[in-house]
């Protein structure tokens, strides 16, 4: 009989896990180059799940794939499919020669991304501005995948030539 009160502790063992990693997000920020993101409205809190979504969608991560059923951004608990330097990363593995980070947990990887979007939205970002339009944001973001921006886009309910500044801001 045995494993079969195994579960609990295998619960409670991933729990922890994700405590202490939501913890060490939470506690120690990456720095930015202009200083750690202001923290938006909790008004806009919605929209930049809803952009994280978007780009997590637009970056496969709920599609099937090679990688037991799942897409490599899934198996590697990364939505955003997000390189180096994201969020909490610094000293994590990357997926072999594609930079893409491997997050411990699902968790981790939401946060970062999150983080990112964040990021991106309120002009702390050395890449994105809140006013470059989605197609643009695509291309940067997608290493020139122009299908990218009409993705997120489409998703999101807004044309490609809207701001990812103002898609945060909008209701």
């Amino acid at each position: 009989m045995r494993g079969v009160h195994d579960w609990p502790i295998s619960w409670l063992a991933a729990g922890a896990a994700g405590v202490i990693g939501w913890t060490v997000i939470t506690a120690h920020p990456r720095p930015v180059e202009q200083g750690d993101p202001p923290r938006l409205p909790r008004a806009y809190d919605g929209r930049v799940l809803a952009i994280a979504e978007a780009i997590a969608v637009a970056e496969g991560y709920y599609a099937s794939g090679e990688h037991d059923g799942h897409s490599l951004p899934y198996r590697l608990n990364n939505p955003g499919a997000l390189k180096k330097p994201a969020l909490g990363a610094d000293d994590l593995p990357t997926w072999k020669d594609t930079g893409i980070v491997v997050f411990p947990t699902r968790e981790m990887g939401w946060a970062a991304l999150h983080h990112q979007v964040r990021v991106m939205v309120t002009g702390r970002s050395r890449i994105y501005q809140p006013s470059d339009p989605l197609s643009l944001v695509g291309e940067k973001y997608a290493e020139g995948d122009s299908n990218w921006g009409i993705n997120v886009a489409a998703r999101l309910g807004v044309p490609p030539t809207a701001s990812v500044g103002d898609v945060a801001m909008s209701r």
